[in-house]
């Protein structure tokens, strides 16, 4: 089921953004601290109302949906998601079933996140007395529940330790490989080169670049995009980016 956006813009924010997500791919949202990757998330899933252009969803446009459809269709993990009472992980994990088309029983399907999110002993605890990346492992969890056909992920890996960033990425990549379309604004341009299938390149809310990895992180692109120059360095296992400053002297 395959994502278009079409010329989508949000007042000076979001301009004429246009881009497809075909099924079963990974791809990522990247650009600078403003450049409007939350606003294109919140734009694309229904959330904003866009001042121009279109978004479908398996050939539904997602404008024309109640938001009990929208939540059927997609699975969202926000940004700066809050828990403002003091419940137990369970309990967290259970009121993110409400309005879900299950496939399976309640139980099975919070089985099932639990242990792909690796949470198993963190049940019974308190949520607001969780670490930061333990809150998020949690909060991805919760947006992996009811296995809709569309993730969106506003910075997941955001607060995870190294080894569930890539447990995180792992995990996305293996579940679009089963054929989950899934968008995720990333702030590490590493992680996005490594696991993404694709990326968005945005900047000052306009799109400088999508395609593949390799053709959108190039020395002009990153030097447009960031005011930075990068160095990789490639092995069987994945790329690494050595970031400076283009100032910098080498």
């Amino acid at each position: 089921m395959s994502l278009v956006s079409q010329q989508l813009s949000y007042g000076t924010r979001l301009k004429n953004v246009s881009f497809t997500v075909p099924e079963g791919q990974l791809v990522g949202i990247i650009g600078a601290n403003g450049a409007g990757k939350t606003t294109l998330l919140h734009t694309l899933t229904g959330q904003l109302a866009p001042s121009a252009g279109s978004v479908h969803f398996a050939g539904v446009d997602i404008s024309q949906l109640e938001p009990l459809q929208r939540r059927q269709l997609f699975g969202f993990l926000p940004q700066n998601p809050s828990a403002h009472a003091e419940v137990s992980v369970a309990h967290f994990l259970q009121s993110g079933l409400v309005n879900l088309p299950l496939k399976v029983s309640a139980s099975e399907e919070l089985a099932r996140v639990v242990k792909l999110l690796q949470l198993e002993n963190y049940l019974a605890r308190p949520f607001t007395q969780l670490s930061g990346g333990e809150q998020r492992r949690v909060q991805l969890a919760r947006a992996l529940l009811g296995d809709q056909p569309w993730l969106v992920c506003d910075e997941p890996t955001a607060s995870l330790d190294l080894h569930y960033q890539l447990h995180v990425m792992q995990l996305l990549k293996s579940l679009a490989a089963q054929g989950k379309t899934i968008t995720v604004a990333l702030h590490d341009l590493s992680l996005a080169a490594r696991f993404c299938d694709q990326l968005v390149l945005l900047r000052h809310g306009a799109l400088l670049a999508a395609d593949q990895p390799a053709a959108v992180l190039t020395d002009a692109n990153l030097a447009q995009a960031f005011g930075i120059k990068a160095r990789w360095l490639c092995t069987e296992q994945g790329v690494a980016l050595l970031p400076s400053l283009l100032d910098d002297q080498d």
